[in-house]
C-alpha cells in the first residue's frame, strides 16, 4: 500500500504529461500539425455533426421579417424509419448500388488492363501516359457538359450523328432518358431493369468512367512498376503462362494499391452528383440526388441528411470489408 502510495505521488499529472510531451522533441512536430486540425474541425468534423444532429430532429428555415432562423425538434430515428418505410428510398439505394458495382467492375477489369498495357515497352510510351492522363484532368462540370453534347437526343448530338453516319441507327436515340435496355428480350430487361439499369444510367457511367478510368491506371501502373522483374523471370523459368503470373504474381502484389483504389472509389461513387445532377437533374434518383432533393428543394433537412449519413454508413461498411481483406491477404 505505501509503494503504491509513493508511486501514485511520483507520477505526473496527466496535464504535466500532456505539456511535457507537447514541448518536447514533437513540438514542431505538433506545431505544424496545428492547422490541418483546426481546418479538419472546422469543415468536415463541426459540419458532421451539426448534420448528424439535423438527421435527428425535424429541421426547417423560417425566414421572418427578412431573417432566417433554424428552428428543429428532436425527433430521434424518426426520419431513419420514415425513409426505411418509403420505397422511393429503396428505388435510390438499388440504383445506387448498381452504378457502384457497375463502375467498380469496369474500373477493375478496363484500368489493370489499361494499366498492364501501359506497363509494357513501346514507341512513344511516356507520351501515351500523358494522354490516357488527360481526361482525370478535365474538371468534373466540364466534363458533364462535354457528354452531355455527346449524348445529345438530337440528331447534332455527336454520338447519335456518328452512329446515323454509319447507319446503325434510323432515328436520333434519346440516350439520356431511363428506358429499358435490351427490350428485344424482355426476360433480360425485366431482371436489369430490376437491378436498377437503364439506358441513362448506363450512359452516364460511361462518362464517369471516361473521367476516372486513368487515375486508376495510372494508380495501378504505380504498384506494377514496384512488382520486382525476378518474379516474372522465375515463373516464366518454371513454365507458369502470362494467366497463372497475373493472378498469383501482379494480382496479389498490387492488391493494397487496388485496397486503395476501391475505398476512394466507392466513397466517391455512392456519393456522385456533379455528374449526373448536370445531366439528369433529379430524374434519376440516386442516393446523393435524393438527398440533395429533400435538403434543398423540399426543405426537409431532417431525411435529406439522415439520407447523407445513410450513404456514410453504406461506404464504411463496404470499406471496412475491403481493408479487412487486405489484412488478411498481408498477414
Amino acid at each position: 500500500m505505501a509503494v503504491e502510495r509513493v508511486a501514485s505521488l511520483g507520477r505526473p499529472k496527466l496535464g504535466h504529461r500532456i505539456f511535457r510531451a507537447l514541448s518536447g522533441e514533437y513540438f514542431w512536430f505538433y506545431l505544424l500539425l496545428l492547422p490541418s486540425v483546426v481546418i479538419l474541425l472546422g469543415v468536415v468534423i463541426i459540419p458532421m455533426l451539426y448534420a448528424l444532429k439535423m438527421s435527428l430532429g425535424n429541421t426547417s428555415v423560417v425566414v421572418i421579417g427578412g431573417h432566417g432562423s433554424v428552428q428543429s425538434t428532436f425527433v430521434g430515428l424518426a426520419n431513419y424509419v420514415a425513409l426505411m418505410q418509403n420505397p422511393a428510398f429503396w428505388q435510390a439505394l438499388r440504383e445506387t448500388l448498381y452504378f457502384w458495382v457497375v463502375s467498380i467492375g469496369l474500373e477493375l477489369t478496363v484500368g489493370i488492363g489499361m494499366a498492364l498495357v501501359l506497363n509494357q515497352k513501346f514507341w512513344g510510351q511516356k507520351v501515351v501516359r500523358v494522354l490516357v492522363f488527360i481526361p482525370w484532368a478535365v474538371p468534373t462540370v466540364v466534363n458533364a457538359m462535354l457528354w452531355g453534347m455527346i449524348l445529345n437526343g438530337n440528331d447534332y448530338g455527336v454520338l447519335n450523328d456518328l452512329l446515323l453516319r454509319l447507319h446503325w441507327i434510323r432515328t436520333p436515340v434519346v440516350w439520356l432518358t431511363p428506358t429499358p435496355v435490351f427490350q428485344g428480350v424482355p426476360w433480360l430487361s425485366h431482371s436489369l431493369g430490376a437491378l436498377g439499369s437503364n439506358l441513362a444510367m448506363n450512359a452516364i457511367i460511361v462518362g464517369d468512367e471516361w473521367k476516372t478510368l486513368p487515375i486508376v491506371a495510372i494508380l495501378v501502373l504505380a504498384g506494377l512498376q514496384m512488382v520486382p522483374a525476378e518474379y516474372y523471370e522465375a515463373a516464366r523459368v518454371e513454365g507458369a503462362s502470362w494467366v497463372s503470373q497475373f493472378f498469383r504474381i501482379t494480382l496479389p502484389l498490387v492488391g493494397p494499391i487496388l485496397t486503395v483504389v476501391l475505398i476512394l472509389r466507392t466513397m466517391q461513387l455512392l456519393r456522385a452528383f456533379t455528374l449526373v445532377y448536370t445531366l439528369e437533374g433529379y430524374g434519376l434518383p440516386l442516393l446523393s440526388i435524393s438527398a440533395y432533393q429533400q435538403a434543398f428543394s423540399f426543405g426537409a433537412f431532417g431525411p435529406g441528411s439522415a439520407t447523407a449519413f445513410i450513404i456514410g454508413m453504406i461506404a464504411l461498411v463496404i470499406a471496412y470489408f475491403y481493408i479487412k481483406r487486405l489484412y488478411r491477404e498481408v498477414l
